[in-house]
């Protein structure tokens, strides 16, 4: 269904006149690399597919095999569709990406903030203590430890992988502050557009997806790279494989699992006071930075 002539017109004079140019250059590449992640996402589901009807394998063991091994399949087309667009731009640009500058911002390089340090332990303690008391309490499961690893190297990947995308690009344009939370907002879309449509079952999860990619967008805005790799490290990775905010296998293959839903209102109140306090200015920061 086409768009009626009076919206079109004001989306094109929204998009082409009143959005900055390096802007749309990075939602288009953004774009890009989210179209190849679903591209490359359905090409090796499919690959494999074909191979196990081609050893007479049954419906059953196919499912089987591409749920176990869904995380992989992921994590694989994340990494060919970032190098794939990255490759791209450089190509058009004629010149290095400025990967190196944006690695070295903020200077410390490979040592985390204290304030990520004191948000990551507050987010893990009080999430613990939020799904104990309104998530019904806690269930143990069976360790599988190669399911484990998966969940874990997996989800890191997913989330990770995009940020390092958005914020190359962010740095290769020359975005300006100002304009970032545009790009923020219009690249969230991309993002769960292509989830879906690589898991159409994740709808319990919109609100991690949200909360995950907005958090380690902002965490980036200080323009320190282990600040958002400890965030995915240590916060991401670990929920995800050991109390099952797993956008793949749910609960099932978790080391830890609750059974009730979690208020929506809880979970978003504990991540925007950690994030609120990590972008407190240091006059009022009880924590000082070295």
């Amino acid at each position: 269904m086409a768009f009626p002539q009076k919206e079109s017109d004001m989306i094109h004079k929204i998009w082409f006149e009143k959005t900055p140019f390096e802007v749309r250059r990075v939602c288009l590449y953004y774009f890009l690399y989210t179209l190849f992640f679903v591209l490359s996402y359905l090409m090796v589901v499919s690959t494999f597919t074909f191979f196990h009807f081609l050893l007479n394998h049954d419906m059953g063991t196919v499912e089987n095999w591409l749920n176990r091994n869904t995380w992989e399949i992921l994590s694989l087309s994340k990494i060919v569709s970032l190098i794939i667009v990255l490759n791209i731009v450089k190509i058009n640009l004629y010149k290095e990406l400025r990967i190196s500058s944006y690695f070295m911002l903020g200077g410390g390089l490979w040592i985390p903030s204290r304030k990520i340090i004191v948000m990551t332990i507050f987010i893990l303690t009080i999430f613990y203590a939020f799904i104990t008391q309104f998530g019904g309490g806690i269930v143990e499961s069976e360790f599988q430890e190669y399911l484990f690893y998966s969940s874990f190297i997996g989800s890191f990947l997913f989330y990770f992988a995009d940020f390092f995308v958005l914020y190359v690009l962010i740095d290769t344009f020359d975005v300006k502050r100002a304009n970032e939370n545009i790009v923020m907002y219009i690249s969230f879309v991309f993002f769960l557009i292509s989830a879906k449509i690589a898991l159409p079952y994740l709808n319990k999860f919109y609100i991690f997806l949200l909360i995950h990619f907005m958090t380690l967008f902002q965490l980036g805005r200080k323009k320190k790279l282990i600040d958002p790799l400890f965030y995915a490290l240590f916060v991401i990775a670990p929920l995800t494989a050991l109390y099952g905010l797993d956008i793949v296998w749910d609960n099932a293959y978790s080391v830890f699992s609750y059974r009730k839903s979690l208020p929506i209102i809880g979970v978003v109140g504990i991540w925007a006071i950690a994030v609120g306090y990590y972008h407190f200015p240091r006059s009022i920061d009880f924590i000082k930075e070295d």
